[in-house]
């Protein structure tokens, strides 16, 4: 690569990186307010934020001071068995007690 397309592919990094600060700072925020584990919006934003701190140790900048940094990609491999996991236990759960799986919305 020419040394202006590397710079622009570290430029990039960059504001993906600080773009997934800010969406975990968002989904962390919410899981916390949620403060059910049974709620939709709480178990999505714990597999968000699971993802995101996955994607932010593949980070090029980042993976350079961790050891191994295929753990990015472990982290992204349990964040989707977690989800997964979470979503096939909604339905089983939903089917059993012959319910749907929407929420019904707090007002």
């Amino acid at each position: 690569m020419t040394p202006d397309a590397t710079e622009l592919v570290y430029s990039m990094s960059d504001v993906t990186l600080v773009l997934l600060l800010g969406s975990l700072a968002i989904f962390g925020w919410l899981a916390f307010h949620s403060k059910n584990i049974r709620k939709f919006q709480f178990q999505i934003s714990i597999f968000i934020i699971v993802w995101v701190v996955g994607e932010i140790i593949q980070n090029k900048r980042i993976a350079g001071i961790i050891p191994s940094p295929e753990i990015g990609l472990t982290i992204h491999a349990a964040s989707m068995v977690f989800l997964t996991v979470m979503l096939w236990l909604r339905l089983y759960y939903s089917k059993r007690k012959g319910k749907t799986m929407i929420e019904e919305a707090e007002g």
